[in-house]
């Protein structure tokens, strides 16, 4: 695509799947972006619905989008799709059932320019499917003032869950993706958390500016909310492909990368907790059992020499995350044995539970101390 001489061209690829109802509006929102210079790959990831023509009316409108028709591999292979097919100076990805503010693209690649930054992030809102303004409270959007980061500080903000793994929160070179062996994991879930480090290490310098820019629409047929057994398998990969990156880039983070691992594993970020429990997820005794091993193994790298120690808090915290996953897990095998059914205790029972427990701790320490 010819460059246009008002600045670099900016690649936005939007997987698109089963979003009939919401793909109008996601791409409205950005061929509306003040910045006009873009290349938008619509990735047609085999959706049964209307969203292949709908794409390609999208085409015939406007001469910046482009349609990738490809049979249906999965967020991760559209992704890994557009990256193969874009042209531009810098990637974008939007989810097709969200939209954007219209100042998204201007206001990064100024952010860029003004603080001499070549990772750009910024906050986001949630949504209703009808649109409406969803109250959330995510730590990613904890922070008023702009903030100019180098890669590593920027990595312990996102292992700490102070930065969301959302890779339509940020701008990156095209760079970052193309020549480096990137590729998102085809075939599992929590992709975004695998790579997001990978991403942040490959920077320069990083900008976070307090500006909302995205619309991410909570919706009852959305990927994060018909998450199955898999999840905890494929979340723990995921948490391991992270540590993998960290460790081999950043050596002197192994002893850090070792404690919030725990951190990680045990103790959920609160907003990432309500929309677990809202979306209904299940957890089954298999993953239960691998949690089990992974805190183990993680406790036990700790404590033969990493220079860490664990907070005495967070030691119950364990305790209780692993009480309370084998009760749920052996409720389960009670009902099982009983009816022979596959009524799984939900992840919203699990982190009632959990909760109330940790609660209890609470009081206990407060009036020991009294």
């Amino acid at each position: 695509m010819e460059r246009d001489c008002a600045g670099p061209l900016v690649s936005v690829v939007i997987p698109v799947y089963k979003v009939e109802r919401f793909l109008d509006a996601c791409v409205a929102s950005v061929v509306a972006q003040t910045y006009r210079n873009l290349e938008i790959l619509l990735v047609d990831d085999g959706s049964p619905d209307a969203c292949p023509a709908m794409c390609d009316a999208w085409a015939a409108r406007d001469a910046r989008v482009r349609v990738i028709h490809k049979l249906n591999g999965g967020l991760s292979d559209a992704r890994n799709a557009g990256i193969a097919e874009a042209t531009g100076d810098y990637i974008y990805f939007a989810d097709s059932d969200d939209t954007v503010a219209p100042n998204l693209v201007a206001d990064c690649l100024a952010a860029m320019r003004e603080y001499d930054a070549d990772l750009v992030m910024f906050k986001f809102d949630t949504i209703s499917e009808n649109g409406r303004t969803l109250l959330s409270d995510y730590r990613h959007n904890d922070y008023d003032d702009v903030q100019v980061l180098e890669p590593v500080e920027a990595v312990k903000m996102q292992v700490r869950a102070e930065i969301d793994g959302y890779f339509w929160a940020f701008l990156a070179p095209a760079a970052v993706y193309q020549g480096t062996g990137f590729a998102f994991p085809v075939g599992r879930k929590i992709e975004d958390l695998a790579r997001i480090c990978t991403v942040i290490g490959s920077s320069t310098r990083v900008v976070r500016i307090p500006e909302t820019l995205y619309h991410y629409r909570l919706r009852a047929g959305s990927i994060t909310a018909t998450l199955d057994p898999q999840l905890t398998r494929d979340w723990m990969k995921a948490a391991d492909d992270r540590e993998e990156y960290i460790v081999a880039r950043f050596p002197e983070l192994k002893g850090f990368m070792r404690l919030q691992q725990l951190n990680f594993l045990a103790n959920l970020d609160y907003e990432t907790m309500r929309q677990s429990i809202a979306a209904g997820l299940k957890i089954d005794p298999e993953g239960a059992d691998v949690l089990h091993r992974r805190i183990d193994d993680l406790r036990a790298e700790i404590e033969e020499g990493d220079g860490e120690a664990i907070p005495d808090a967070l030691r119950e915290l364990l305790g209780t995350l692993k009480a309370a996953v084998a009760r749920h897990a052996g409720s389960r095998k009670d009902r099982d044995d009983v009816d022979g059914g596959d009524d799984r205790p939900s992840l919203a029972e699990l982190f009632r539970d959990m909760r109330e427990d940790w609660r209890q701790l609470r009081i206990q320490r407060t009036d020991a101390k009294c």
